[in-house]
């Protein structure tokens, strides 16, 4: 027996305060009931017939919280039941639940291939905005420059300068746009004494060697008007200790924390001393902010000028922001008041863009931020890049041996994505690496895996991120030697296969709205083998791959092979390592 259901208009309608939920099953329901939760109560609305296999319901709901149902049938004189996590004899748990809120994500977000740049490491466009090398101290120490062709330096990353710029990102819209990609998310660009940024100087200034806030608001406007969003880095958990705020390197005539007891409370001070600062990690320029503050609340994002409005406004109009250590914000030097303290944000937001995308970092489970109203989506280091990493690589983030099987691997993708409503399950933001963790090609050096890392991204469900330089096979330890500059002049050290591969599964999402807006099902997993199907109403894709020997399978009615062109029917091969991705025809 097979049930289904998902979020798509297909199976799920609301009009008003009514839902209309509709099930499909594999053979004829005894009796069957979409259950509700209404006021706190359980309310069971009697399916109907409505078509060959479909079943319908209408169930009432309210608008002020998360709605969240599930199904009950009786089937041969058994009760069954159906939620997110699937098909059980007993009832399930309610946090599993199919859901819907009104506080849902933007939808412009699932049409999106996000493309991340490291600023100064992706291209040079005025190489007369350049740092100079020993141009001012940091930390105790002159700053460095670097030539493009150079590694970056474990010891000194932080502080060495390569020169990549705004007007870089300008110059590559043309091959922004032969790529696929449609949308940029770009760590931090704000004034900072730091190559990396995430020790923030001036919210409100562009860092002047990237370039101006007038160039950054007309690079945001060419970009919008090629179809291109953009997301910026908001390090907003802790500033610099060149923050005017704290103002520690004395840069302001105005007295900050270090200087003045009257700034101490937008801080963590735990003494009298300008020092006794509580920082992020006991990095010592990273002054930890402190929440319970109403100043902070105000400047960060309450404030009609504060800094979250201030760039998602007219002249600058930016599509959303990506939260840095979002789990980590809060009160009294901890995390207290956190998801209040984002849900407020959120909101702020929302009422200066009502289709602002709200994204978080978050290396552990971020269930609970992503039920509605906190945030949209998270960088989905857990439910997907890690797991595929133990999929196709057999080690975690952390290096340690983590192998999981197809079975356990499908288990890991489902449990993530059954804990949160649809809509949010399209938006997450999918990803093989960042800044942040070594690079995958690094991680993953077999070409024949990564290729299968490419489909898993472009083709699960969520919205997949490419970090610069992935297309082309770029490698990379741990920061800093993750961040490479990308090298534009040296092509022969492209992997051509790489790139044409990101192109060709770019191209196939957007091709298909399946693979962007589909529910996902697991068909089958067993050892390396992995078939799995996202479906769009009648349309219905099916992904075949195995990460070691060939996979046979047989297929009922006509398929076509998006990749090769070929029309499958019957027994089709998978080979060794490889992946097939194919459309029902009927």
């Amino acid at each position: 027996m097979q049930l289904y259901h998902d979020g798509t208009p297909f199976f799920l309608q609301r009009e008003g305060n009514t839902a209309r939920v509709i099930l499909e099953s594999s053979i004829p329901l005894e009796r069957g009931w979409a259950v509700g939760y209404l006021h706190g109560a359980s309310h069971h609305a009697e399916l109907r017939p409505h078509g060959e296999g479909l079943y319908m319901a209408e169930l009432p709901f309210t608008r002020h919280q998360k709605f969240h149902y599930r199904f009950k049938v009786i089937v041969k004189g058994r009760v069954w039941w159906l939620n997110q996590a699937g098909v059980s004899p007993s009832a399930p748990s309610s946090l599993q639940d199919f859901a819907f809120t009104d506080q849902e994500p933007p939808a412009w977000v699932r049409s999106r291939i996000f493309y991340q740049i490291f600023l100064d490491r992706f291209k040079i466009g005025n190489p007369a905005l350049k740092v100079k090398k020993g141009e001012y101290q940091y930390n105790g120490r002159d700053v460095e420059t670097r030539e493009w062709h150079e590694s970056p330096v474990k010891e000194t990353g932080y502080m060495e300068f390569y020169g990549g710029d705004l007007e870089g990102i300008r110059q590559s819209i043309p091959y922004f746009q032969k790529l696929g990609v449609n949308a940029l998310y770009l760590n931090p660009i704000f004034e900072s004494p730091s190559v990396h940024k995430y020790d923030t100087q001036d919210y409100y200034r562009v860092d002047p060697h990237f370039g101006t806030n007038e160039g950054f608001a007309a690079l945001v406007k060419e970009l919008h008007g090629q179809d291109i969003r953009i997301i910026l880095d908001g390090v907003f958990n802790h500033t610099g200790d060149w923050h005017r705020w704290m103002n520690k390197a004395a840069r302001y005539p105005e007295p900050g924390a270090y200087q003045s007891t009257d700034f101490r409370g937008y801080y963590n001070y735990s003494g009298e001393n300008p020092d006794d600062y509580m920082s992020w990690l006991g990095y010592n320029t990273l002054p930890k902010l402190n929440y319970a503050s109403p100043e902070v609340r105000g400047h960060i994002y309450q404030n009609p000028d504060s800094v979250i409005r201030f760039w998602l406004k007219e002249p600058f109009q930016i599509d959303g922001w990506r939260l840095d250590v979002a789990s980590m914000i809060g009160s009294e030097g901890s995390d207290r008041d956190n998801r209040q303290i984002l849900g407020e944000l959120w909101q702020a937001a929302r009422e200066t863009r009502p289709d602002a995308y709200i994204l978080g970092e978050h290396f552990a489970d971020a269930t609970l931020w992503l039920q509605g109203g906190v945030e949209d989506a998270t960088m989905n280091y857990y439910h997907f890049m890690i797991p595929t990493w133990s999929f196709l690589t057999g080690q975690d983030h952390k290096g340690h041996p983590a192998q999981l099987d197809a079975r356990e691997y499908a288990d890991a993708l489902l449990r993530g994505l059954s804990y949160l409503p649809f809509s949010h399950q399209l938006v997450q933001f999918n990803l093989l690496d960042s800044h942040d963790v070594k690079r995958f090609a690094t991680v993953c050096p077999d070409e024949a895996l990564r290729k299968l890392g490419v489909v898993l991204l472009l083709t699960c469900m969520g919205v997949p991120c490419i970090y610069y330089g992935d297309e082309i096979g770029m490698e990379g330890e741990d920061d800093p030697d993750n961040r490479r500059p990308m090298p534009w002049d040296e092509k022969h050290l492209w992997e051509s296969d790489i790139h044409q591969w990101h192109q060709r599964l770019i191209g196939l999402r957007h091709q298909e709205m399946a693979l962007r807006e589909g529910g996902f099902r697991v068909v089958h997993a067993e050892d390396n083998h992995l078939i799995y199907e996202r479906r769009y109403g009648p349309e219905r894709i099916h992904v075949l791959l195995t990460k070691a020997e060939p996979l046979t399978h047989t297929l009922e009615g006509q398929w076509k092979d998006l990749i090769s062109g070929e029309i499958c029917s019957g027994g089709v091969e998978v080979s060794a390592k490889g992946a097939r991705i194919l459309k029902h025809m009927g």
